[in-house]
This record gives structure tokens, sequence and C-alpha cells, in this order.
């Protein structure tokens, strides 16, 4: 079931959101604005809760094989088919949040060896 467009956070906003927690230099890659936009608000928050414990170190990033120097965290909630990766730089500064469908989230891990 889709809520109305009017009971969801904007896109811009749960950037914003994101950016409050991880830093300015994030960049937001796959198509992060529609899956934000089409996704349930409570979605939306679980999605902003996860960077935010991903930053405070309460989950576990897995080192990337092909490039040793990046870890990723996966976001994988159960009740969708939308799936995210959170790039960062070892002992530095997050760099990227991946959201897309399952199908481009599995095309992302292959590219980085996964």
């Amino acid at each position: 079931m889709h809520l109305p467009r009017c009971c969801r956070v904007r896109p811009e906003e749960v950037k914003k959101k994101i950016r409050e927690i991880v830093g300015e230099q994030i960049e937001f890659e796959g198509h992060f604005e529609i899956v934000v936009e089409h996704i349930p608000e409570n979605l939306q928050f679980h999605l902003i809760s996860w960077v935010k414990e991903c930053s405070e170190r309460k989950q576990e990033p897995f080192p990337v094989p092909l490039q040793r120097n990046i870890l990723v965290f996966f976001f994988k909630p159960n009740v969708t088919n939308v799936r995210g990766i959170l790039k960062k730089e070892k002992n530095s500064f997050f760099i990227a949040l991946f959201l897309d469908k399952h199908k481009y989230y599995d095309r992302e891990r292959r590219k980085m060896g996964f």
C-alpha cells in the first residue's frame, strides 16, 4: 500500500537530515530521490535512523574486496524491495549513500566485489 505523497518527507529533507548526521561531503547515488519519494514515511525514518546507527558505529561495516580503503554498510529492510549501501573511507568520512531497488543494489555489490 502506498501512502499519499503528502505523508512522506521530501527527498531534499531526507538528504538534509542525512548530511546533518554524516557530513556535507556525502553524495547520493542510485535512484535515491525517486526511491525516497515513493517509500512510506516510516521507511524514510528507518533509513535515517540506520544512517545514524552506522555513524555511531552501532552497525558493523564490511571492507570492500576491490577497494581496501572503503568500508560499506548494507541497508536491507525486510518490508520492501529497496536496498542501500552506505560507503565510508577507512578512518575518514562517509562518501556516498546508494539507494535503489534490489536489482541495482545487486549490480552495485558486484562492482565492489561482493
